[in-house]
């Protein structure tokens, strides 16, 4: 098993090709789109994403006749160069309006809000939802348009400008179908023939209920919510706290009421006709920790911008953001799927110069995805041109542009190799971290990271799913020996938890005080690392039968440790940044580690 690992560890398959995001924001051309292709796949990219993009002429209008020359002709070079092709369902994002198209076929289908507000005058196009009293006052709430936008492809279509499309209602599976006909089918019509060779998946960016530009003090809704509030349990006077930022059970149901109904009328039915069509839904929801909505996805993934993950200030390991990697590989690894990826680098240029980012920035974002799971790269984003002010918009340009494009194969083999070795592998993760749909702790997290205990967030919606074997909780190819939950269990998962301590099992209820060493008692370390180093994060994996461990160093100094195996021993050790692979002469349990700021390692165990 080992050798088939080591050659394709050499020879990594295209299939773990990075796709970037290929901007298509200026005048095309037969001649550039090839030669830019065959540049490409000159540098190792066997993939992308076609992206229209802002500064794409009015005389090439989304989905037009014009605009599908140059898509087929992408996509029949493609098939030549034998690469591979993502479409994405927008233009430009938020995903769901169709370019505005939605809302130009049917007014009623704009995105909708409620608002609060104490004077009874109804305004043009809204319609009264409810009225309460809170504190003596009374209070009217009003759903009318949000009057939210997406950023547009042609210039004067941005944020604020006069032509921004108009966002459309996706609470509202009419207006969902609407978008899917408009784009999805019309995609079919022109390109249908390479589904599911060809082109491999359509990608969905972020889709916004409100719509951007909306007002701040609006939340999203739409037509019957109401019903679907009561339906979780709240009552109209509750309307008044979900207008607050402070946490409350009527929020809570809130909620749970929107992402049930998005879940249904937006990604469930997008995902169906991907699927009836031969090709993966994949792309990202709106929020870094929407774990629940990556279920519709056959290639689930989360993105990096905006430098909200970044090595200083602590981001690597701090905030809402940094749950992101561990979303998507987490996700995938408990609903059977194979691959997980990450929209990367967008806006993470430097602090001080945002068109600034080196290969030794992409590498650290890549080592950041990698040891925490993520198998598929999406670089954001190779541009087309750079022309005039095109260039200025949502920098790091990261492809052929870039100051390392020389160079570049040497990212694409890092990255195809450390894809593969990451497929259809297991992380050996003791601890489970329970979550919600919406909601992962980054908190109980953090000091696991920085002691190096592999944990993975386990959704609360799987655990009827999971069986109790041997004293461990497992799911899928995992097997927990540790249960780790900040919140109240819900009742339909307390009889799987009860059986699962009374095997012999540990569930532990965080608490901020919590100190690491009470998780390190619940479970049997195989490995430590002595003296601690809080900026090393390892991964254990086992592929093909063999065990190996990824390390990355994710801070600014030099890490020095030693890695002390309770069994077993370090048989070779790997490196795919060069693709170098050095056998141990003598094995030891104990084997020195010393990594420099951006080195990352493989370490192939001949038992663990």
């Amino acid at each position: 098993m080992l050798s088939s690992l080591k050659q394709n560890f050499l020879y990594p398959s295209k299939e773990f090709s990075p796709y970037p995001f290929w901007f298509w924001n200026d005048e095309l051309s037969e001649e550039e789109l090839e030669r830019q292709m065959r540049a490409f796949k000159a540098k190792g990219v066997d993939g992308f994403v076609i992206h229209p993009r802002l500064g794409l002429p009015e005389s090439i209008g989304y989905l037009t006749e014009t605009y599908f020359h140059y898509v087929r002709f992408a996509v029949e070079k493609a098939r030549e160069l034998d690469m591979k092709v993502v479409l994405y369902d927008e233009g430009m994002y938020p995903s769901g309006s169709c370019h505005g198209n939605v809302v130009k076929e049917n007014p009623a289908f704009a995105s909708r809000g409620l608002v609060r507000r104490e004077n009874p005058e109804m305004h043009p196009n809204e319609t009264l939802v409810s009225k309460s009293t809170q504190n003596g006052k009374a209070y009217y709430y009003y759903e009318c348009f949000s009057g939210g936008t997406i950023r547009g492809i042609h210039f004067g279509e941005d944020d604020g400008e006069a032509h921004a499309p108009a966002s459309a209602d996706l609470l509202n599976p009419q207006a969902v179908a609407c978008f899917i006909r408009l784009t999805h089918e019309v995609y079919a019509q022109h390109i249908g023939e390479y589904f599911g060779s060809t082109v491999t998946a359509i990608f969905t960016d972020e889709p916004n209920i409100l719509g951007r530009c909306a007002p701040q003090r609006m939340i999203p809704w739409t037509t019957g919510f109401l019903d679907d509030f009561k339906r979780q349990g709240g009552l109209e006077e509750e309307l008044y706290d979900l207008f607050s930022e402070n946490k409350s059970p009527a929020r809570e149901k809130y909620n749970r009421a929107i992402y049930e109904r998005l879940s249904t009328a937006y990604y469930k039915q997008i995902a169906d006709w991907c699927s009836a069509h031969h090709l993966a839904l994949t792309g990202h929801p709106e929020k870094s920790t929407d774990i629940g909505y990556l279920q519709y996805f056959g290639i689930p993934c989360q993105d990096i911008v905006w430098r909200y993950v970044a090595p200083e200030n602590e981001k690597a390991l701090c905030g809402e953001h940094s749950t992101m990697g561990k979303c998507s590989s987490d996700s995938a690894r408990h609903r059977g799927k194979r691959r997980n990826g990450n929209e990367c680098f967008g806006c993470c240029g430097a602090l001080d110069d945002p068109y600034r980012f080196t290969q030794e920035d992409m590498k650290w974002y890549l080592d950041w995805l990698f040891v925490r799971g993520v198998n598929m790269i999406y670089p954001h984003a190779f541009y087309y041109s750079l022309r005039g002010k095109r260039k200025d918009e949502r920098p790091p340009e990261v492809g052929m542009h870039s100051g390392f494009w020389e160079d570049y194969r040497r990212v694409t083999d890092y990255i195809k190799r450390m894809c593969s070795l990451l497929t259809d592998s297991v992380n050996q993760a003791q601890v489970a971290v329970l979550c919600g749909a919406q909601d992962l702790s980054w908190e109980i997290v953090k000091p696991l990271f920085e002691n190096q205990i592999e944990f993975n967030y386990l959704e609360e919606e799987l655990l009827p799913n999971c069986r109790v074997e041997n004293g461990k909780l497992c799911l899928q190819n995992q097997a927990y020996s540790l249960v780790i939950a900040d919140r109240a269990v819900p009742g339909y998962a307390q009889e799987i938890l009860k059986r699962f301590q009374e095997q012999g099992g540990y569930v532990l209820d965080w608490q901020p005080e919590t100190d690491w060493h009470q998780i390190e008692t619940c479970i049997r370390r195989s490995y430590v690392f002595e003296p601690a180093a809080r900026d090393l994060r390892c991964t254990c994996l086992k592929k093909d039968g063999v065990f190996l461990m990824i390390l990355v160093n994710e801070g600014e100094s030099e890490v020095n440790t030693v890695l002390q195996l309770e069994n077993g021993s370090v048989a070779e050790v790997w490196d795919a940044w060069d693709g170098t692979m050095q056998p141990v002469d003598k094995p030891s349990t104990k084997w020195p580690i010393c990594l420099k700021k951006g080195e990352s390692r493989i370490l192939i165990l001949r038992e663990v």
